[in-house]
């Protein structure tokens, strides 16, 4: 994820010169994107995610905004003041729906972050939602099950099966973004569901692994599924990872207006993305579409 979450933290000055080598973060073994293979994953017979109130009509203005890291837009509640959210598939909470954001590549280069079966994509998106047992922001980027973040790829096609409206619309305001700090809005109405527009989304990988930590309180242990971080700065370790496989195709005249933005200091903000990192002991989790 990117750094990005705006005011989630006060993150130090970073770039994407080195897609992530060059930034002085103290990192642990649960890091994020990863490399992802249906051959090697386990198959997954967890329930479905829900989708809570995606299907509502988001309330205006919705606006459009390069903070210098990424193209991204703050989620508001639907117009009827209800917030859309996720839960189930084992997740032991509500999180609702709080910021969406991408990376992306440039004309020689895929910009995914995580990969496929061996593939990268052109573009990746990543909705952020919040675990409702945290008031604060700042209370959730320090704990384990803070986050939720669905992935969805986005692949540049001659002749897309689905032309997905509102990611083109996204995709050609961000003309009127291209310098940093600059924010568009968004004309028209649309839902979180018109976002996940030709995206299967009973289909999905996740990873996880079991991290044992001492109690403070207690002479037992605790158990904690740690799962992924975010992919910028601070790199916290926070993250439950829905990557959906199958991608979203657009137009290459829509997703190049992202390689025109520029970042905060006035050079072309192309390969936002963060190098793949080790799995290390973690489980790669596979749900099909026919998962019981």
């Amino acid at each position: 994820m990117n750094g990005v979450l705006g005011n989630f933290a006060r993150l130090s000055h970073f770039n994407y010169d080195q897609n992530g080598k060059d930034w002085n973060v103290n990192t642990g073994r649960q890091q994020s994107p990863v490399a992802l293979t249906t051959a090697k994953a386990v198959k997954s017979t967890a329930s479905e995610l829900i989708f809570i109130n995606y299907n509502k009509a988001l309330s205006r203005p919705l606006k459009l905004t390069n903070n210098g890291h990424t193209l991204k837009m703050s989620i508001p509640c639907a117009e009827d003041c209800s917030q859309p959210a996720v839960c189930g598939c084992k997740l032991k909470s509500i999180y609702k729906a709080v910021q969406l954001h991408f990376h992306w590549g440039s004309p020689e280069k895929k910009g995914s972050e995580h990969s496929i079966n061996c593939t990268r994509y052109d573009a990746e998106l990543h909705i952020i939602h919040q675990n409702i047992a945290y008031a604060l922001k700042e209370n959730a980027l320090c704990s384990w099950d803070g986050f939720v973040v669905l992935a969805i790829m986005v692949n540049i096609v001659e002749c897309p099966t689905l032309k997905p409206r509102v990611l083109n619309e996204v995709f050609n305001k961000s003309r009127f973004v291209r310098n940093f700090n600059k924010t568009s809005t968004i004309e028209g109405t649309f839902s979180l569901s018109d976002i996940l527009a030709g995206v299967k989304c009973t289909e999905f990988f996740t990873y996880k692994g079991l991290q044992v930590k001492s109690s403070s309180q207690m002479d037992a242990v605790i158990a904690l599924y740690i799962l992924g971080s975010l992919t910028a700065p601070p790199c916290a370790e926070v993250v439950n990872w829905y990557v959906f496989p199958k991608p979203v195709e657009v137009l290459k005249t829509n997703l190049q207006n992202l390689w025109l933005l520029a970042d905060d200091r006035g050079k072309p903000l192309r390969n936002n993305y963060r190098l793949l990192q080790s799995l290390n002991n973690r489980t790669v989790y596979y749900r099909t579409e026919n998962a019981t």
